[in-house]
């Protein structure tokens, strides 16, 4: 397989009744995309590489990429419907929008389910594996404890299934291990994951390596059938629809760079066992004679030819001459000189950074070692040299963005389910955040001059310090609460009249309540108009 693709299959492919059948067809299309993933992993990690020369560009350019892309972790914030959609909604669809929803409640549940799950490990791990093979995965189970899980997993041994539809739908995702015998061989073990089952199979024939010219001959595993009671397949997968690596287009450019390094190292290396060059000097030994016997006969071979050997005594005079702090030439014209080869530093130079700016220009990746990158003394500046990087990355950021909601809408079904709720995954708005550092004075101050435009909830909610909007307005509450009591106080034992403070403070509190009375009184309208829509759609389905 020359081409790596994605596996695309009509749905009955994959159907209990046909996938015994089709396992050992399914996975002769999956290995050839598994081992060239390995190789693209072999390449960043550089480990099992021989190369006299190894300048691990490809482990440069993944790590940068997926610390910018990864290095913050998602936010799921659920989206209010204000007033004015409400009722626009309304009369359009004649529904009530949002108060089903209940987004408060329903952002607490997505904070706590991304608590508990690692949020942030999850994604940059994902984020790595697609930088280097092109691809990532995670599984999304419910464990013992009833609660939602999405876990990562490689994707040196996980691969998805695609329908023709489109846009294309995902059918299956395939899970390949292997486990050494005891025999010393190989076991190669499948896992087939599907919106309707999940089953195992295992190779029947022990190999010594995985490689693509070996026969496979899988089997079901006894008593491995578990039903899937989700309503899509439950997996986290993300695909380039290229199926290129990061780094893949460059490695050419990667290799001519060591090149280059290679041979001025042999250039080098050379010329620190240069050969002395001598003229007009005659030595008086040969360099080359005839061996002899212990009697001192010459020795021949079975030809009948002599049997040359280097001249000790010319060795010894080749030293001396090369120890001697001062040497001779009887001939006028003679000469002593070291051959060498010559080396075009400035030429050398040019072509390694040429490879080197190239490599890092198809990558989109910023040198970090160049003066404009140094020299970018701001986080505007730093934002201009990524902007290429930014560029690659936004086939990613829309896929990413497209399978953390399709998760999402697979959680909320299954909570709604449980729970009895009617969360809407369409309100869940995710954000992916680029990890460069931030100027936090300026950011403080531009939302702090918003203040009085937009409510304190929204401006603490922006605010670079991971606050906790709700508690934070409780809290000043309760110290401004606080803070009156006490003044009222002062007044009293400085014997001040406290007629107009306490009036203050009561309409303070009044208002306060009215303000919460009011927005019960809104709730509770609303939820009466759910209820007689609810009446309405109800006659209508009886009529």
């Amino acid at each position: 397989m020359d081409v790596i693709e994605r596996i695309q299959y009509q749905d009955d492919f994959l159907s209990e009744e046909n996938i015994d059948n089709n396992i050992n067809i399914l996975w002769g299309k999956a290995l050839p995309i598994l081992l060239h993933r390995k190789k693209l992993y072999d390449r960043f990690t550089r480990k099992y590489d021989k190369s006299d020369v190894v300048v691990a560009l490809e482990y440069y350019i993944t790590i940068i990429a997926s610390g910018y892309f990864g290095g913050k972790e998602p936010q799921y914030k659920v989206q209010k419907v204000n007033e004015t959609q409400k009722n626009i909604l309304k009369k359009i669809f004649d529904k009530i929008f949002g108060e089903k929803n209940n987004p408060d409640e329903f952002q607490a549940i997505i904070d706590y389910i991304t608590k508990y799950n690692d949020n942030g490990s999850f994604f940059y791990d994902c984020v790595k594996d697609y930088i280097i093979t092109s691809a990532c995965y995670g599984l999304v189970y419910e464990n013992s404890d009833n609660e939602e899980v999405y876990a990562h997993t490689s994707s040196l041994n996980t691969i998805a299934i695609w329908n023709y539809d489109t846009p294309q739908r995902k059918i299956g995702l395939l899970r390949a291990w292997y486990e050494n015998t005891g025999t010393g061989g190989i076991e190669t073990h499948l896992e087939i994951i599907t919106k309707d089952y999940k089953k195992q199979y295992v190779d029947g024939i022990e190999k010594k390596d995985i490689n693509q010219n070996a026969k496979y001959d899988f089997t079901e595993v006894e008593d491995s059938k578990k039903e899937v009671l989700w309503n899509d397949v439950p997996c986290f997968a993300v695909e380039n629809p290229d199926c290129l690596g990061f780094f893949e287009n460059v490695i050419t450019l990667i290799k001519k760079h060591e090149q280059v390094i290679r041979n001025n190292a042999n250039t080098f290396e050379y010329n620190d066992n240069a050969k002395l060059k001598i003229t007009g000097f005659t030595p008086d030994n040969e360099a080359i004679i005839q061996a002899t016997d212990k009697e001192g006969n010459p020795q021949v071979d079975n030809n009948g030819q002599p049997v040359m050997i280097t001249n000790p005594a010319r060795t010894k005079e080749d030293e001396a001459i090369l120890n001697a702090k001062v040497f001779y030439t009887p001939d006028q014209n003679g000469d002593i000189d070291w051959v060498t080869k010559d080396i075009n530093d400035t030429a050398s130079e040019n072509h390694k950074k040429t490879c080197l700016d190239m490599a890092l220009m198809i990558s989109g990746v910023p040198n970090v070692t160049d003066q404009g990158f140094t020299n970018a003394d701001n986080s505007s500046a730093l934002e201009k040299k990524f902007f290429p990087l930014e560029q690659v990355l936004q086939q990613a950021d829309h896929l990413f963005k497209a399978e953390f909601l399709r998760m999402w809408r697979m959680i909320t079904e299954r909570i709604n389910l449980k729970k009895n709720k009617q969360y809407d995954f369409r309100d869940i708005e995710i954000i992916l955040t680029r990890n460069l550092p931030t100027d936090t004075e300026s950011v403080v101050n531009a939302w702090l001059k918003l203040r009085g435009l937009l409510s304190d909830k929204t401006v603490i909610d922006h605010l670079p310090y991971d606050l906790d909007s709700e508690a934070e307005l409780a809290e000043m509450d309760m110290q401004n609460e606080a803070n009156i009591e006490k003044n009222l106080e002062n007044m009293q034992k400085m014997g001040q009249d406290t007629t107009n403070a306490q009036l203050n403070a009561e309409q303070q509190n009044q208002q306060t309540q009215n303000r919460d009375n009011k927005k019960l009184t809104e709730n509770q309208e609303v939820k009466s108009e759910v209820k007689q829509n609810n009446i309405k759609q109800s006659d209508t389905v009886t009529k």
